[in-house]
């Protein structure tokens, strides 16, 4: 503390003491006259050290900005100065400080001293640098982040693709709820049984649906968790769109149980469904009908019009087959130009034989492929399954034989057997 300090002076300095703010008191010519507790601990020195004619405290690479600021309080020395500068610490690494100064009158007009404070910007500099740096990386995801209030499910913020992903604008996307995107929570009690599932495991990875803006859908994965932040709780979700996988999975699907070209069912979702087929055949007293379908010539077809049409002939029929049957039917290619029809829960042979007029009359019309009419005819033999007659290959066979004795007459045809 200055000697010579009146009463009011010396209240004023004790207050410097303790206060946390870096204060530092100079004379017109830049000489360091006080310096509180603060100052010495932000730059490191002593309270004897820092008042060395040695020590630069201000960083090498600033010292011009002393000139600027002493040019600036020569021209008007009762107005503040507030710049940004660096200073150096004992230890040699750089302090980043805003410099508040201002001049100390005294009686005759002229300066009695500047009073200086500073502010620490280090610590603020790292934490914009660790936000900016954290937005980054979370701006740059690949998958959307959303931060959810659990009470209600209001969306308090979000990452750019998650907004951009629904069509929203970020501040649209913080005025709804977890609602609008996904609306299986539309009742408040199954968002809150989620809300305490996830909770109680600390995170819970779901798949579900979003909605888009535009009342679109898409798939998604959620990895969910549950976090508090200042005594407040809040859901974070990752959430990444799964359509592309989701697709796969059904490619791969449907390349282990549908025909490539026709995109009917084949041989194993057959005998899974024969057995479902049996089981309530034989609960409920029911029939069950097999139709084995041959198209004569084909072979003349293709060698007429080509394989691609040829193609188009096999996808034809079996999209014309399963225009004439029930949901509940199954309609199978066998291979080559062979195909299956198998009807279950019938209760008597009336229906079956409308169903069997009806395929067959599928062929009394030309197929339209390629801009060409092409007459296909086919042949159909018929079994049935009744009161545990026969095994069901066995009735596959005897319909395969049937449709050779269809095969017996000109132009398409049905047998029963």
């Amino acid at each position: 503390m200055p000697r010579n300090t009146s009463k009011i002076e010396n209240s004023i300095y004790r207050l410097f003491e303790i206060t946390p703010i870096p204060i530092a008191l100079s004379f017109p010519d830049g000489k360091l006259e006080y310096v509180n507790p603060a100052f010495n601990q932000l730059l490191g020195y002593s309270a004897e050290e820092v008042y060395a004619d040695d020590i630069i405290i201000t960083h090498h690479d600033d010292i011009q900005v002393n000139k600027i600021i002493r040019k600036s309080l020569k021209e008007d020395p009762f107005s503040p100065v507030q710049i940004e500068k660096r200073y150096k610490h004992k230890l040699g690494h750089t302090i980043y400080a805003q410099l508040n100064i201002v001049a100390q009158p005294n009686d005759e007009g002229g300066i009695t001293r500047y009073i200086s404070q500073l502010v620490d910007l280090t610590a603020i500099k790292q934490s914009d640098a660790a936000e900016i740096l954290l937005n980054r990386l979370v701006n740059q995801s690949s998958d959307a982040i959303y931060v959810v209030e659990p009470k209600f499910g209001q969306i308090v913020n979000c990452n750019q693709l998650a907004y951009r992903r629904l069509g929203y604008t970020k501040s649209e996307l913080l005025k709804l709820t977890v609602v609008h995107i996904n609306p299986r929570f539309q009742i408040n009690s199954k968002w809150q049984k989620h809300c305490e599932n996830i909770k109680v495991n600390g995170s819970l990875i779901v798949e579900s649906q979003h909605t888009r803006k535009d009342g679109t859908t898409f798939p998604i994965e959620a990895n969910i968790s549950f976090i508090e932040y200042s005594d407040t709780g809040y859901l974070l979700a990752i959430v990444r769109d799964i359509a592309r996988r989701k697709k796969r999975e059904q490619e791969a699907l449907e390349y282990a149980n549908l025909d490539p070209l026709t995109k009917l069912p084949n041989r194993s979702v057959l005998e899974t469904k024969l057995k479902e087929m049996l089981e309530k055949a034989n609960e409920q007293d029911l029939l069950i009908a097999f139709l084995y379908v041959d198209l004569d010539n084909f072979k003349q077809i293709n060698d007429s019009y080509g394989h691609t049409v040829g193609d188009d002939v096999l996808v034809d029929t079996a999209n014309r087959l399963k225009l004439c049957v029930r949901s509940s039917d199954v309609v199978v290619r066998l291979g080559g130009d062979e195909f299956l029809v198998v009807m279950s829960g019938l209760k008597s042979k009336g229906l079956l034989e409308s169903v069997a007029s009806k395929l067959l009359s599928e062929f009394n019309s030309p197929f339209h492929i390629k801009c060409q009419n092409i007459k296909v005819e086919a042949s159909i033999g018929v079994s049935i399954y009744s009161d545990n007659n026969t095994d069901v290959h066995t009735l596959i066979q005897l319909a395969d034989e049937a449709m050779y004795q269809a095969k017996a007459k000109t132009g398409s045809s049905i047998y029963f057997i």
